[in-house]
């Protein structure tokens, strides 16, 4: 009869396994790889934005950083623009997020680290088959880049969107990431609100603005922001992940004990709901 002591030791796979008639058997000293990868995270490589210039409107001289190679790994999966709100192909972003990441607010401790979001781009897949969904945590080897608004109109100020282009690989599933609970005044100018574009944010007590805009398919609501506020620095409601105009509540005149979605940026700071579910009453 096999001895039971030496049947476990054959199944070990973390070193080889000393034969039962000598040696001690002891596990291998070296620790398990971070099941997150040993990859850079978002906040290793979002940097501040030194190239801003306030007296630069139009944009015209700005000293844009260089595109630089990045590998992140541990990322998880908050969101996947399937909507093309546009009819015009405006789908194929992943919004991702560090997995560690905090995911609430709390008023004595300030604000929660930022930069552990990010847009990947429309990326590439390895293997080109794989279809990834919410909550999967991936890897993205590509270059990031600071986006600076289309050619025909920049960004003021030399404002930028930081992005990933690369390829997406998968690593597990399950890294369900909670929306980070901000205050309003968190979002308010670029310099405040950059370092939460491409998080999954929860912003509490939201009054909408007026009528809601619908230009182009391009659907979005002002959040009130208090008086005195410039119009670049609204932070709005979009409908860019879903159909928030035939899907979602009535937005003019409503207020809302909270609303969550992801934080993006195209001239303005837009807070782009996933679901109906993303609106608290």
């Amino acid at each position: 009869m096999l001895d039971r002591t030496c049947i476990a030791l054959a199944l070990v796979a973390l070193s080889a396994v000393a034969g039962c008639g000598g040696g001690n058997g002891d596990a291998h000293s070296e620790p398990l790889a971070s099941a997150f990868g040993d990859g850079a995270r978002l906040s290793d490589v979002i940097g501040h934005p030194t190239w801003l210039d306030p007296d630069d409107e139009a944009s015209g001289g700005c000293s844009y950083p260089a595109d630089r190679s990045v590998r992140v790994t541990g990322i998880t999966v908050v969101a996947i623009d399937r909507y093309d709100e546009t009819s015009q192909g405006a789908t194929g972003n992943y919004y991702v997020q560090d997995t560690l990441a905090q995911s609430a607010y709390v008023p004595e401790e300030g604000v929660p680290t930022p930069a552990f979001g990010m847009t990947i781009f429309n990326p590439s897949f390895s293997p080109p088959d794989l279809r990834l969904a919410p909550g999967d945590v991936t890897d993205v080897s590509g270059v990031i880049m600071e986006f600076a608004g289309p050619v025909v109109g920049r960004f003021p100020f030399c404002r930028t969107l930081p992005e990933i282009g690369g390829t997406m690989s998968f690593r597990f599933e399950g890294g369900e990431v909670q929306p980070t609970t901000l205050p309003l005044s968190a979002l308010l100018g670029y310099d405040n609100a950059r370092p939460y574009i491409g998080m999954l944010v929860r912003v509490e007590n939201v009054q909408i603005a007026g009528a809601p805009s619908d230009s182009s398919g391009r659907y979005t609501a002002r959040i009130n922001m208090g008086a005195g506020v410039e119009s670049s620095d609204i932070v709005r409601i979009s409908n860019e992940l879903y159909d928030l105009k035939s899907l979602g509540p009535v937005l003019e005149g409503s207020t809302f004990k909270a609303v969550s979605g992801v934080l993006t940026y195209f001239y303005g700071f837009r807070i782009a709901p996933r679901s109906p579910a993303d609106f608290e009453l």
